[in-house]
């Protein structure tokens, strides 16, 4: 492969000052995300838990639905994290800079879990093991919205992973995409627990999923 990866959180920083024109501009659905997820989320929402927060697009709209939300944010890339808080000056807004995997998810304490075009970096068995950690950090009733490049076929997905091998590299450790069919990201959240989840939007490619903790 002739292109040369970067590690996730120098990739992130050294695009931060693009970041947003590129989500918004360049990626199927990407300007409508930005406010989708907010209508998604359960009336009373006050604890939310970002993952992959970056700039933090899509939080002015979270915010203005739930100005009393508190909003934990979990990202790798501190440049990134500097520009959301900007962004949310004012809200109750705590960010964290790590990866997302080494975090010590609380038990029962979240209304709201979201994520936005940040996990289609990684394995089955690394989102199982998320997925799992996310149903416990939810309150009952407590939901999860994940905005991701989510793809149609499986077969698609065995191929970015083929390419990701001939790197060395491994999944989630360099910048490289290895989405996952929407099938599949379905499956994973039935497999921890989640009872009920869809795809409740799509564009092409960018697609919305939800499922409850019940």
């Amino acid at each position: 492969m002739k292109r040369k990866l970067e590690p996730m959180a120098d990739f992130f920083n050294a695009r931060a000052q693009k970041y947003d024109e590129v989500h918004t501009g360049h990626i199927n659905g990407g300007a409508t995300t930005k406010d989708l997820l907010a209508r998604y989320l359960p009336e009373g929402t006050r604890d939310i838990l970002d993952l992959g927060c970056g700039t933090g697009l899509e939080l002015p709209a979270v915010l203005a639905r739930f100005p009393g939300a508190q909003v934990t944010g979990i990202d790798l890339a501190e440049d990134m994290l500097a520009l959301l808080h900007e962004r949310c000056a004012g809200f109750a807004v705590e960010t964290i800079c790590m990866s997302y995997f080494d975090y010590d998810f609380p038990a029962n304490q979240f209304d709201a879990v979201i994520s936005v075009m940040s996990l289609h970096h990684f394995t089955p068995a690394q989102k199982l093991d998320l997925y799992a950690r996310v149903r416990k950090t939810l309150r009952p009733g407590g939901m999860f919205l994940n905005c991701d490049y989510i793809i149609d076929s499986s077969l698609l997905s065995r191929l970015y992973f083929a390419l990701l091998r001939i790197t060395r590299h491994n999944p989630g450790e360099m910048h490289f995409d290895t989405p996952l069919a929407a099938h599949q990201e379905l499956k994973l959240l039935r497999q921890v627990g989640f009872a009920q989840a869809e795809v409740v939007w799509k564009q092409k490619n960018t697609k919305v999923i939800r499922t409850q903790r019940y």
